[in-house]
């Protein structure tokens, strides 16, 4: 493994708080909720994490960890809230200083789970398949194919703050302009039209304050790299620095929701649940 020659480490303590209420009718009860803590990236490395009430802490798919928490019995207008603290620590790490085996069957098999379309990532719109087919008149490879495709995105959208909706990679395609989501949803979608396997990264940015950004971005597979951290909003391809907080993967599917909740019994209508985090720097050093 290489690192680069001089890293910035973050130790941060992250704190969140959900809260679920019912607002509905009748009781909520038999209830489980599903909470999306962190997914594994090669940049974080997890201290601790202690959940109150005490809950089951499982991996799921695409190495998304999650707490599974069960929900007391909660009557017309009472809420629920539970807490989770993470300890982690983060470091800069740049994946194309590194070489890693790309067997071929490991690349045929993410091309047949990771380049469909989906929500959010619509392959087959005309206007993705002519930016997509320009592109790759340019390009010899898999990895150059990606570089023209992570400027495309930065030269075709106009970066604006966080939009009221995810749009898309269609409609960001035609109104030259988006968040971090419709950057990282075109990326994703210009790769998978190309056949390159391709999927999307929920999580944070720490800057100063105890307030984090929310923030998208990608990951493409790259021959003998495997899948590396694209950002087309910020700007780095290849490098996550220590203030990215990596909490949820998406590729099988185009969303995943941080708090999803089943329950049984009289409540007709789902509950409202809302979540507040925070984080802060515990201790900062250089290795």
């Amino acid at each position: 493994m290489t690192w680069l020659p001089e890293v910035t480490i973050l130790r941060l303590l992250i704190e969140m708080q959900a809260d679920v209420h019912n607002n509905g009718g009748g009781r909520l009860q038999d209830a489980r909720m599903t909470w999306h803590l962190l997914t594994d990236m090669d940049n974080q490395f997890v201290r601790a994490i202690d959940v109150f009430p005490p809950a089951r802490v499982v991996e799921k798919a695409e190495r998304n960890m999650v707490a599974i928490i069960k929900v007391p019995e909660l009557q017309p207008g009472e809420s629920f809230s539970p807490t989770v603290t993470l300890r982690i620590d983060t470091t800069t790490r740049d994946w194309m200083m590194e070489r890693l085996e790309t067997p071929t069957e490991e690349m045929s098999r993410h091309r047949g789970t990771y380049c469909k379309a989906d929500k959010y990532w619509e392959v087959d719109d005309p206007l993705v398949q002519e930016m997509a087919e320009q592109i790759s008149s340019r390009a010899d490879s898999d990895e150059r194919y990606a570089r023209l495709a992570f400027d495309t995105v930065r030269k075709h959208l106009r970066l604006k703050t966080h939009l009221d909706e995810r749009i898309g990679a269609s409609r960001a395609v035609r109104e030259k302009e988006g968040d971090c989501d419709e950057h990282a949803d075109l990326f994703i979608a210009l790769l998978r039209a190309a056949k390159i396997p391709a999927r999307r990264v929920v999580g944070h940015i720490y800057r100063d304050g105890s307030n984090p950004e929310s923030h998208a971005w990608s990951e493409a597979y790259l021959a003998g790299k495997g899948w590396v951290p694209v950002d087309p909003a910020i700007g780095y391809f290849g490098v996550l620095t220590e203030q990215y907080f990596s909490r949820i993967r998406e590729g099988l599917v185009s969303e995943r929701p941080t708090i999803s909740i089943r329950w049984s019994g009289m409540a007709a209508h789902a509950p409202s649940v809302e979540e507040e985090i925070r984080m802060r720097v515990v201790e900062n050093g250089r290795g």
